[in-house]
């Protein structure tokens, strides 16, 4: 089976998962912490649980990670990243910025990526090779490369605080020509259309970071970590956004790596 074919069955398997993520948004439901403080839904694993059911079934031989539970043959020639919701606080708020991230991934590198916004009724998708697309329109980063011209967003000030990056975020706040807040797949979407023209985000996974590595390099774009390990899914931190000014960025994060 091609990538686009495979990415279709992974847009079809969606159907589902959004149906049952929509059916918890802004209603009642209880909310639960895991080991690292986060919150979890029934949302959350319900969806989890339909998308791997799917998965197995149509590509027995593949691996999965999930952020909900746990890995199964995550070292197989192919594997399926799953983050059910992305931004399970704002899920939880009844605010419509949450995502729900798929990819493929081929001896550890995306293939595939899908970032889906279930309550805006919006899908992007990247193949390798194939481009990037939102509906029809195909995406592109930005061409802004003055970071003083630029707007940034960024995750949340308290991840840039537990990762001990406040000069970091400082800095931006300062140097940037606009700085917003646009956390989880939300900003790094955003980065990857062009609508914001970096992304930098100091603390997310690598079912985070898998589909928008490959939405961003097939729009023109690069998803680099802050200490410059080449796009290390797990290393933990991502820069997204024009190719120029991911790299200014990253010169930034090591040079307030090297002032601690």
């Amino acid at each position: 089976m091609e990538l686009l074919e495979i990415k279709d069955c992974a847009l079809s398997f969606l159907k589902a998962s959004n149906r049952e993520v929509l059916k918890w948004f802004q209603g009642d439901f209880e909310v639960d912490l895991k080991s690292d403080q986060s919150p979890v839904t029934i949302a959350d694993q319900n969806a989890e649980e339909i998308l791997r059911k799917k998965i197995s079934r149509a590509f027995p031989h593949h691996g999965i990670i999930g952020e909900e539970f746990g890995n199964e043959n995550p070292k197989a020639e192919w594997t399926w990243t799953i983050d059910p919701i992305d931004g399970t606080r704002s899920f939880i708020r009844g605010l419509p910025l949450f995502a729900t991230l798929l990819s493929l991934l081929h001896k550890g590198q995306p293939v595939i990526g899908i970032i889906c916004l279930p309550a805006l009724g919006e899908i992007a998708w990247a193949v390798k090779g194939e481009g990037a697309f939102c509906g029809n329109k195909k995406l592109r980063v930005s061409p802004q490369t003055d970071l003083g011209q630029a707007l940034v967003a960024t995750g949340d000030r308290y991840c840039f605080k537990m990762q001990k990056q406040m000069r970091l975020f400082d800095r931006l706040s300062k140097d940037a020509g606009m700085l917003r807040t646009y956390p989880d797949a939300f900003g790094h979407l955003m980065a990857i259309q062009g609508s914001v023209d970096i992304m930098v985000d100091p603390l997310a996974y690598i079912w985070d970071y898998a589909p928008c590595k490959i939405l961003a390099k097939e729009a023109g774009g690069r998803f680099e970590n802050f200490t410059g390990k080449r796009g290390d899914l797990t290393e933990g931190t991502a820069l997204v956004g024009n190719p120029t000014l991911v790299k200014k960025l990253q010169s930034m994060t090591k040079d307030e790596k090297r002032k601690k």
